[in-house]
């Protein structure tokens, strides 16, 4: 009986034991739990925020250095006695790049001394007016710092603060030439911060790998300008350089957990930070209610949090694909800012282009002297290039018009298969497979032999000690499921394009970013970071699709999908000669605002047997029609002052049905160019002109009508 007793008094005391240790150690789980919780929801926030960050500051960047190859260009090898001679003009141009970006306070160029030559904020600069004791300046003078970024400086000019940008200009005879500085404006970012964090009291910073504070949200308390050497926030970068979280008091004596990564532009760091108080009061307040409540309520709450955690894991990751669409639609806005500075630039460029060419031509023909010639021949080819380099800037920012013709792309690539080969070089084997009974396609011609050379050039650089290339088409459908994974595809028959190298291939890194303006994985100077920019937005332009298939090591697909069109095939075009282009006498009406270009044009035209008038803008041109002068064709720049070519034309077509008329552009802006393609039965030449492009559009509008009549 007393054994029984015993047994039962130990199981009896086991049981309240257990009563007691057993919520009590439930208690503390669930404390564990919901801290670890509260760590890891915190560290979400920050690194959700952080990518924000850093996808905003290397945009900035990136326009940054866009506007040191705009100046470069605008400058070009000019001494500082030709600049100062030109100043007010480069005064003008500076200012439309500046305006074209909202981050930058002013843009000047500074000589060998730090005397400052053209600002784009004042002219004339002061001739006192120097940078010699700026940090930017010294940092250059001293070494080549590549792209420095100075501390937050108040401007002399404009009394903003900023921080200074700056690159060394070209040298000249080998010496330190002077620098070439964008002062970007920190207010820029200290906004931006306080609008991500609405009314929380999150923390923002930009810093430099120093410590030295370049924007903050808030703002530091004053007179602070360094997180200082031996804060906990520098002391983690010292060890963890490339990015991190610590948990430390921050400039203003405020404990924060603060999320950090290293930009790698001139090392500077983007950081965010939540107050720790922020984060364990939730977790507080949960293990408060654990204790008033008791055990029972401890059991409840802790499947209550169970239930909740999976609520909010399915809330945040709902708001993680709001925050991806929010990220798009800025990232689109920041790129069509981009593209209308890029637009703007390329059309400037196109018009002296089409002055530089012309004339060159014109020199080229009276030539007889070897030497002169052969000098000629070489200028002639530069302007090319560069020719060539606006119309990568156009097709980049969606602004290359397309005149599509439906194509068999089989023939199109055996056209150009031997161009191709003597690209890539002897030791590229090139493979061209054609697929039998290939469905025919709407493309630009000349764009998709762009496309193509574009791929074969990136798939000779991957290649650098030899390889295959292959180019195969075949005919494909895109099914509802795969168009339901790429936003504004639709489902349907598609033409694909195929072209694989066997190269060194891609991280899934780089092929994120692969289309993305201005991102090149080559080295300086052997890049531009446009090419593959230029292949996505030509296939936009043409509703097709564009893949990249790679892994390191394997070589690289990239697909090029159109879609199936029916209709008769276009001829590829040739080159003819001139001689059967030239003029019988008719009378052609140009409207040009650039003189240059204007006189250039004319002089040709001339030279061909037309009659030519001349007028400066849409108002002469109109007092003309008034006074009843005859012509036979309208020749019209698209951007004009006053009234566009296209509304100068309406009104020739009003008075004169039987006009003709065909449209000159480097840059549209959407008066004949709509979704990217030329309206219909719009006639255009792009600049810069060439003599025999020219000569050919004009005689087959002329003949045009004729066979019309």
């Amino acid at each position: 009986m007393r054994a029984r007793r015993d047994a039962a008094l130990r199981l009896l005391k086991t049981i309240l034991a257990a009563s007691i240790v057993l919520p009590a150690a439930l208690f503390l789980y669930a404390g564990w739990v919901n801290y670890r919780e509260a760590i890891a929801h915190a560290d979400e926030q920050l690194t959700t925020s952080l990518n924000i960050l850093s996808e905003h500051a290397s945009k900035v960047f990136q326009s940054v250095d866009l506007t040191f190859t705009s100046v470069d260009a605008i400058l070009g090898n000019a001494s500082d006695e030709q600049i100062k001679a030109n100043e007010e003009t480069l005064h003008l141009q500076l200012g439309k790049l500046e305006k074209a970006l909202a981050t930058v306070d002013a843009i000047f160029v500074a000589d060998k001394d730090g005397h400052a030559l053209v600002s784009s904020a004042i002219f004339p600069v002061p001739a006192s007016t120097s940078v010699a004791d700026r940090d930017y300046f010294l940092a250059q003078k001293e070494r080549d710092a590549g792209t420095y970024v100075g501390a937050v400086l108040q401007s002399r000019a404009t009394n903003e603060q900023f921080f200074g940008v700056s690159r060394r200009r070209p040298a000249r005879e080998g010496q330190f030439n002077g620098i070439i500085t964008v002062a970007v404006l920190p207010k820029a970012f200290s906004e931006f911060y306080s609008q991500l964090a609405g009314d929380t009291t999150a923390s923002f910073s930009l810093t430099k790998s120093n410590g030295t504070i370049l924007a903050r949200y808030p703002a530091p308390p004053k007179d602070i300008t360094n997180f200082g050497p031996i804060s906990g926030f520098m002391l983690n970068v010292t060890n963890h350089p490339e990015g991190g979280i610590v948990t430390t008091n921050s400039v203003d004596d405020v404990q924060r957990r603060i999320a950090y990564r290293k930009l790698g532009y001139s090392d500077l760091y983007v950081s965010d930070g939540l107050r720790t108080e922020a984060i364990y009061s939730g977790w507080v307040r949960v293990m408060a209610s654990h204790l008033i409540f008791g055990i029972p309520a401890t059991l409840f709450l802790f499947v209550l949090v169970l239930l909740t955690t999976r609520r909010t894991r399915a809330f945040y990751a709902e708001s993680e694909r709001r925050e991806l669409a929010e990220q798009a639609l800025r990232q689109s806005q920041k790129m069509e800012a981009v593209g209308q500075l890029t637009g703007g630039v390329a059309h400037d460029f196109n018009n002296l282009l089409t002055i530089i060419i012309g004339n060159l031509g014109i020199a080229k023909r009276g030539v007889v002297e070897a030497r002169a010639e052969r000098a000629l021949n070489n200028a002639l080819v530069g302007a090319e290039r560069a020719a060539q380099l606006t119309q990568r800037l156009l097709a980049f920012s969606r602004r290359q018009p397309l005149n599509p013709r439906v194509l068999d792309v089989n023939k199109l690539i055996v056209s150009i298969s031997d161009l191709l080969a003597r690209t890539l070089g002897e030791n590229i084997e090139l493979e061209t497979i054609g697929s039998a009974g290939l469905w025919k396609v709407e493309a630009d011609a000349s764009e998709l032999e762009s496309t193509l050379l574009n791929l074969a050039l990136n798939a000779r650089d991957a290649m650098p000690g030899g390889g295959k290339l292959t180019i195969e088409t075949s005919n494909a459908y895109l099914d509802d499921e795969y168009c339901r994974q790429h936003e504004g595809l639709a489902p349907g028959q598609y033409v694909l394009v195929a072209v694989t190298d066997s190269g060194a291939g891609m991280s899934a890194e780089t092929i994120d970013r692969a289309f993305e303006p201005v991102f090149t994985t080559k080295e300086a100077g052997k890049g531009t970071g446009l090419g593959l920019s230029q292949v996505y937005g030509f296939m936009k332009q043409s509703d097709g699709h564009v893949r990249i298939y790679s892994e390191p090591g394997e070589g690289t697909t990239i697909k090029l999908y159109f879609p199936r069109r029916d209709g008769d095939e276009a001829a590829l075009s040739g080159d003819d000669d001139i001689g059967s282009e030239r003029g019988r006498g008719e009378t052609i009406l140009i409207v040009e605002d650039d003189d240059g270009v204007r006189q250039y044009a004319s002089e040709i035209l001339r030279d061909l047997n037309y009659q030519v008038i001349e007028a400066k803008d849409s108002a002469s041109a109109l007092r003309l029609l008034d006074a009843d002068k005859k012509f036979d064709l309208l020749l019209t720049d698209v951007v004009l002052p006053g009234k566009n070519g296209r509304e100068l034309a309406i009104e020739v077509e009003k008075r004169r049905p039987q006009t003709k008329v065909i449209f000159m552009t480097g840059y549209s802006r959407n008066a004949i160019v709509h979704h990217g393609r030329l309206d219909p039965g719009t006639e255009l030449i792009q600049k810069p002109l060439v003599e025999r492009v020219l000569a050919r559009k004009i005689r087959q509008v002329l003949d045009s009508r004729s066979s019309h009549q």
